[in-house]
């Protein structure tokens, strides 16, 4: 066996174990994948536990007060024009959180504490699971975006958002057409979309 043949058997057992070594390597990135997929799967399974257990303590909470979810929001008709909180913006994906807490601090004379907060997020969360649960939503298949809902649920659910926010001590009927529930009804369905989106993509 002369020298050359000494230098191809040694470059190949470097190439064998180079191979080994990149096998080993993705064996360990699989295992470390599907580790974190579980890990991802365990927390969001725990997040939607703790979120069912803040619905029913709200739902509870609202009950308690007798509220009844089969009110209709005021017409726009029935607000005085004069005292109507006209949308900060004209495109509703625009409308953020900011334009929201400063219609209650400056239009509805509410200091906006964490306790507000809570309440506007609770009552959306409870108002898209609701709505989450509509057999024509659930229709429209596992994981639907928000312009596929029917315009006449998303008006329906938003009018409910308006009574528990106004049973909450939230009076948002001023707003002209509930631009601040509609945007934060919307807001929150198209962040739970991307999530599910997401979700199924790793999967």
């Amino acid at each position: 066996m002369n020298k050359t043949d000494n230098n191809s058997i040694s470059l190949l057992h470097a190439m064998y174990n180079e191979i080994l070594s990149l096998k080993a390597g993705q064996e360990k990135a699989k295992l470390e994948m599907k580790a974190q997929i579980e890990e991802l799967k365990l927390e969001m399974k725990t997040s939607i536990e703790d979120l069912n257990l803040e619905i029913t303590a709200l739902q509870s909470q609202l009950e308690n007060r007798n509220i009844s979810n089969q009110h209709t929001s005021p017409s726009v008709s029935a607000i005085s024009s004069a005292n109507t909180i006209r949308k900060p913006v004209s495109i509703f994906r625009e409308i953020t959180l900011k334009h929201i807490f400063k219609m209650i601090s400056e239009d509805l004379g509410i200091e906006v504490t964490s306790n507000e907060k809570a309440t506007l997020n609770m009552c959306t969360k409870l108002i898209c699971d609701d709505m989450a649960a509509h057999p024509s939503v659930i229709a429209l298949g596992p994981n639907p975006s928000w312009g596929s809902i029917p315009v006449a649920l998303k008006k329906e659910m938003c009018a409910r958002h308006a009574n528990i926010m106004k049973d909450s001590g939230i009076d948002f009927t001023r707003c002209l057409r509930n631009w601040a529930l509609t945007a934060r009804v919307a807001h929150l369905w198209r962040d739970r979309h991307k999530r599910l989106q997401s979700y199924f993509f790793m999967l």
